[in-house]
């Protein structure tokens, strides 16, 4: 049975992509705005002060630099699979951010509710334990949450790694988390833009 809104999009000439994944059709047609909401992405890690706090701030700043269009169609959140709620990023990460022309003053961690979770199109963890974390905890998440150089990866499975964590470095130790991050969020929206979704 062909559910309604592949059926919709069928009928507009949208081509069904019957080899795809049903999940990938899925975030296809979201991104058409066949479901009227925005693809909702969660970036997360330990805490929510630091590597997803840096992400989630770049990643607003990089769509609104190279794909403004698509802020109407993508929503960027961010959480920490054991973060307090309220925690501010923290100070070396707001210096590193504003050093890279955006600002995280206004950021305040949160933990993962089965709320949030249920919004999610799909979570971007930093390591292989807290996706492992998400999922024993709300295994309505299986599918959607992924290792963040897992997400959408066209290589070698062998060169996916976790993303570095600086925390508790100085200033000029970013330099490889800045690297990673920078060329992830470049690679994900570029796969993204091809996928339909911005």
């Amino acid at each position: 049975m062909i559910k309604p809104a592949l059926a919709k999009a069928m009928d507009r000439g949208i081509p069904a992509y019957p080899r795809l994944h049903w999940r990938r059709v899925i975030h296809i047609l979201v991104g058409m705005g066949l479901f009227g909401k925005k693809f909702t992405i969660i970036v997360a890690c330990k805490a929510n002060i630091t590597r997803s706090a840096y992400l989630h701030g770049y990643m607003e700043q990089y769509l609104k630099a190279h794909y403004p269009y698509a802020r109407k169609k993508i929503r960027i959140l961010s959480a920490g699979v054991k973060a307090r709620s309220g925690s501010s990023a923290s100070q070396v990460v707001k210096h590193v951010a504003k050093t890279q022309g955006f600002s995280l003053r206004g950021h305040y961690s949160d933990p993962f509710t089965k709320k949030l979770i249920k919004q999610a199109d799909v979570i971007l963890v930093m390591e292989q334990w807290q996706k492992e974390n998400v999922l024993e905890r709300f295994p309505m998440a299986e599918g959607k949450v992924f290792r963040m150089m897992e997400y959408l990866w066209n290589g070698d499975t062998e060169d996916i790694r976790d993303i570095p964590d600086p925390t508790g470095q100085n200033t000029a130790d970013y330099t490889e988390f800045i690297e990673v991050a920078h060329s992830e969020v470049e690679r994900i929206f570029r796969e993204l833009g091809r996928e339909g979704i911005i």
